[in-house]
């Protein structure tokens, strides 16, 4: 068994030469889920967001998987750890919920206006962003007026991210989001400001072939009929205003004061998540950019959402970190902007139903 602790590089290395062999990131404490035993090719222990980071939770490394589970019970305790609900479904007994993969797309989202790309999406931190936009840029560029009677410029979008099953969960599905809609921005999609797209709807979908990786564009020229599903978690709140730090701090609170009240609310770690946010802005112009809400809002959920980590949540007076909400769960997000009498917002977040985009009847 070898160990890295703030060792980036000699875990990459170990990693190079081992990589079928098991990975246990130690908290200690007396939480068995923050003691969690992966396999080493997890999708979780290559998320991006963890770059140059990975060791900063103290790893222990083996080929032998009963080597780390004798010493995880010697030193952390029978019962003070637990397995990766992903990477070991098929063989964990345990009642944590496995993450059941989304299947491929279904045809019944095709449209005669949707347009490929192929290739990898690109989320906007990481490598390969600006080429990815070049592509998607160009590639819209060429698609001026696909639907029959359609005025420009969309109001709704309806994007699926097709990955391959081991790049499904290290992703962010807002992130992807950004490069895609600033794209479609710099084609004369959607214009300066977005200020008429009303809804996005997003999803991401495991692929098996290579070939089938890419993004699929849909524009609309009406905005989708909401979803009439009650289920999950629901935080509501009215705004003064929706300026990025309003908008994540008002959230975070309310989202705290929620799981407090009731912490069976909080989602299970590594459980596949859907997120409808619906945002009235106090204009009968819905003068406010969907992309510029969609981080803040989804950044005051984590005390709902879970931290990567599985930190617990605080009061925000007590935060010495910046947010950072579990959300390569989320395979399905809607956001919408309407107008409306007041500014407010109403998010809710459920289980991910499997193939279903998030918003749309």
């Amino acid at each position: 068994m070898e160990t890295f602790k703030n060792d980036d590089d000699g875990y990459l290395k170990w990693h190079s030469t081992h990589e079928i062999a098991f990975v246990l990131n130690r908290f200690g404490g007396t939480n068995p889920a923050y003691n969690v035993l992966h396999r080493s090719t997890c999708p979780f222990l290559w998320r991006e967001v963890d770059e140059n980071a990975r060791t900063v939770i103290e790893k222990w490394c083996s080929t032998s998987e009963e080597e780390l589970t004798q010493q995880a019970d010697a030193v952390l305790g029978e019962g003070m750890w637990k397995r990766c609900g992903v990477c070991f479904r098929s063989s964990t007994n345990e009642k944590a919920q496995p993450v059941a993969y989304p299947q491929k797309h279904s045809s019944s989202f095709e449209h005669p206006g949707s347009v490929w790309i192929p290739g990898e999406p690109a989320a906007w931190v990481s490598t390969g962003e600006k080429e990815w936009k070049q592509l998607v840029t160009s590639t819209l560029n060429e698609s001026v007026s696909p639907l029959p009677g359609f005025k420009w410029t969309p109001e709704w979008l309806d994007i699926e991210l097709r990955l391959l099953e081991d790049r499904l969960y290290r992703k962010d599905l807002d992130n992807m989001l950004t490069p895609l809609l600033a794209a479609a921005r710099d084609a004369g999609w959607l214009e300066r400001g977005f200020n008429r797209l009303g809804s996005v709807t997003a999803r991401k979908v495991a692929v098996s072939d290579v070939g089938e990786v890419g993004a699929l564009i849909t524009p609309h020229s009406s905005l989708p009929q909401f979803d009439k599903d009650e289920t999950g978690v629901l935080i509501k709140t009215e705004l003064n205003s929706l300026d990025e730090s309003s908008v994540k701090w008002t959230l975070y609170d309310c989202a705290f004061d929620l799981c407090t009240c009731q912490p069976e609310l909080r989602f299970p770690p590594l459980s596949p998540l859907a997120i409808d946010i619906r945002v009235v802005v106090n204009n009968d112009d819905r003068r406010k950019s969907i992309q510029a809400l969609m981080k803040p809002c989804i950044d005051g959920l984590e005390p709902i959402l879970g931290h990567p980590d599985n930190l617990p949540p605080v009061p925000r007076e007590q935060l010495r970190r910046r947010l950072a909400p579990q959300d390569e769960m989320v395979l399905s997000l809607a956001i919408h902007v309407r107008g409306g009498k007041s500014s407010g917002i109403a998010v809710r977040i459920r289980q991910h139903q499997d193939g279903s985009p998030a918003s749309v009847e």
